[in-house]
């Protein structure tokens, strides 16, 4: 209705419409009817409204209201339909354009006659590229639109996946804790028991005890906060600086050493110009190796770590001496330690091998590349880790699971 009263208000009414007329005045009516659907069905308008136009030559003033009505038609087709259609809707307005113009004025000769369609063809060309403009306005705006919903659409999976891969290393971290802290703390336990039990030393005992108190408070401190960060992320340092991959190692060292392994540690190299999540990695490959000397070897056995830096990465070897006796484990095996760590080795891509050694010990080592040396080649190129348990044809007694 805007668009009806806008209409009239740029036509004088009083000078385009013959009161006096009855077709006059029908074929105004029929133009304002048709502009009232102008909008939701501009097509039949059109053609309406071109043949209100192009019959209206013995109403020349109510022809330049069907002719306004056309040019409102037109330049909605081409706001929204294809160069195909609006070709189509100028044809059509252009032919009523022409009759109406030449039923009224007539075509001059000559020259002036092709000056004169050339007038008629800018006077119905002009709507349609103001609405071929606004349409491309508005189909940028909306491909605008699209774009940033199928990036935000996109950012939601990537923040999905790094949800994932993050709660897939809170696993591995969480593994890693528990099952080294978990096997020290059987085996302090035995070995608390024994001493009240076997030998009747009460002073070995409580020695054992406070060793096992000791660490269930640490293994408790760590879950803690590994559980601080699963609730706020950006808390992670709240409470303290986090611990280096130096002291990860140096921990676990103490813990099997208070279990009754004797461990001989070998650091050598520039490891500290390795980047943080490689000395991390190396770090837990230590603990995991350790862990399993604990559980598989128990008290009695040797260990020897050997963490060493190459200049194009890290070495790290955890090699013990096995059970002095066959033995059943403490612990049963999760079947994931190994698993795990040989995938975080491998999305480092470096390589990662297990096995039993010619003496009836166990041999775990890893080599890590340092990434800024390493990066031209892709981690797929790397070995696959080799050499599970279930690969090795005859296993020392004590050994299985590992």
């Amino acid at each position: 209705m805007g668009l009806v009263g806008g209409l009239f208000g740029l036509a004088d009414v009083g000078r385009l419409v013959e009161w006096n007329d009855p077709l006059a005045l029908a074929v105004t009516l029929a133009t304002v009817l048709a502009l009232v659907a102008v909008r939701r069905w501009p097509w039949p308008v059109l053609v309406v409204l071109s043949v209100l136009m192009a019959t209206a030559g013995a109403s020349a003033r109510s022809g330049d209201i069907a002719q306004l009505g056309s040019m409102v038609a037109v330049g909605l087709i081409a706001y929204s339909a294809t160069w195909p259609v609006t070709a189509a809707a100028f044809g059509l307005t252009y032919t009523a354009l022409l009759a109406y113009m030449i039923s009224r004025e007539g075509l001059l000769p000559g020259q002036q006659g092709f000056v004169q369609l050339a007038g008629f063809a800018l006077i119905a060309g002009a709507p349609i590229a103001l609405g071929r403009y606004l349409g491309g306005l508005r189909r940028a705006a909306q491909a605008a639109e699209e774009r940033a919903r199928e990036a935000e659409a996109q950012q939601e999976v990537q923040t999905r996946a790094a949800r994932l891969a993050e709660r897939t290393a809170i696993a591995r971290d969480l593994h890693d804790i528990v099952a080294h802290h978990v096997g020290a703390i059987a085996l302090q336990a035995g070995a608390a028991q024994y001493a009240a039990q076997r030998t009747g030393r009460v002073d070995d005992a409580v020695q054992a005890l406070g060793e096992l108190r000791a660490t269930a408070g640490q293994v408790l401190g760590e879950l803690r906060a590994l559980l601080e960060v699963l609730r706020d992320p950006d808390a992670v340092t709240a409470g303290g600086p986090p611990i280096e991959p130096e002291q990860l190692i140096v921990d676990a060292e103490q813990r099997v050493r208070a279990a009754g392994v004797a461990v001989r540690m070998s650091v050598s190299g520039d490891i500290g110009d390795a980047p943080l999540v490689v000395r991390t990695t190396a770090a837990r490959v230590v603990q995991e190796g350790l862990t399993n000397t604990l559980k598989h070897a128990g008290p009695g056995a040797s260990a020897s770590v050997d963490v060493r830096s190459d200049g194009d990465g890290l070495l790290v070897e955890v090699v013990d001496s096995g059970p002095e006796h066959p033995r059943p484990a403490l612990l049963p095996p999760s079947g994931h330690g190994l698993a795990g760590m040989r995938e975080r080795v491998r999305l480092l891509g470096g390589t990662l091998r297990a096995g039993p050694t010619d003496a009836g010990g166990w041999r775990l080592s890893a080599r890590l590349p340092i990434p800024e040396k390493s990066a031209c080649q892709p981690a797929a190129s790397e070995p696959a880790a080799t050499a599970t348990a279930r690969s090795i044809p005859h296993e020392p007694a004590g050994w299985q699971g590992r």
